[in-house]
């Protein structure tokens, strides 16, 4: 992943979570920031390498978000019922599914005329795992 697209990622993310966290109390609230910043992160990488995502690309991004933002709500009705358990699970799952996205489209756009990458749980483990054992350049 290039710098600027790590940046961008990473400043969304933290952004999403921060978002999460505070809205937490009113279930569901959350999508309404959580997803316009996840569509802001696709667009801005998408500018930020002067490039354009396939049309097949687009609908596993429109996957990650609505998927992410699925799974953010049930989860906030269930442990949102837990005093700072719902906050803390939101907004864990609001960065990593923000993160995920970022890897995601960074890479869908590094071969724009390949077929995007495969969505799976073990390409999620993937980017997570890369995100805490990358290399200091």
């Amino acid at each position: 992943m290039r710098l600027g697209a790590k940046v961008i990622t990473h400043a969304l993310s933290a952004g999403a979570a921060g978002v999460s966290f505070v809205v937490q109390p009113l279930p569901g609230s959350d999508q309404l920031f959580v997803i316009p910043i996840q569509y802001l992160l696709a667009a801005s990488l998408a500018k930020e390498r002067s490039a354009s995502l396939s049309k097949e690309a687009w609908s596993n991004v429109h996957q990650i978000i609505w998927g992410g933002g699925a799974l953010r709500l049930v989860l906030n009705l269930t442990l949102g019922l837990v005093p700072l358990a719902g906050a803390v699970t939101n907004a864990i799952t609001a960065f990593v599914t923000t993160e995920y996205l970022g890897h995601y489209v960074d890479r869908a756009l590094a071969k724009p005329d390949a077929p995007p990458p495969v969505l799976s749980i073990q390409d999620i483990l993937d980017s997570m795992t890369s995100l805490f054992t990358a290399r200091s350049r």
